[in-house]
């Protein structure tokens, strides 16, 4: 069954906006690097007056749990986490559960 993968972030107090531009486009660029795992994806800025500071967030979609196992594990996703996310993320949502009735 498809897995929807939802990540919010919150980016430290101190990180220039051109530094988030940087973490949005390699997170973008995940789909390119690795289409066969990656079904569909969209990112963006969060545009709510509720954002609780969460304000940058993609959500993924994979065939199945191993695919996103395989993401995670990855090094196009290890290389991002060490060298982008920890040193600009400040804390981050991680929601992930199935689709019933995808099409994936």
């Amino acid at each position: 069954m498809a897995i929807l993968h939802t990540v919010l972030f919150k980016i430290k107090e101190d990180s220039s906006d051109e530094k988030a531009k940087e973490m949005m486009a390699a997170i973008a660029a995940f789909q390119n690097q690795l289409p066969e795992l990656i079904q569909s994806m969209h990112s963006g800025v969060d545009k709510s007056a509720q954002t609780q500071g969460f304000s940058y967030s993609f959500t993924m979609i994979f065939k199945n749990k191993q695919d996103l196992d395989t993401y995670i594990a990855s090094e196009a996703h290890t290389q991002f986490a060490q060298n982008i996310g920890y040193p600009l993320i400040k804390d981050a949502i991680v929601v992930d559960y199935e689709i019933p009735g995808s099409k994936f």
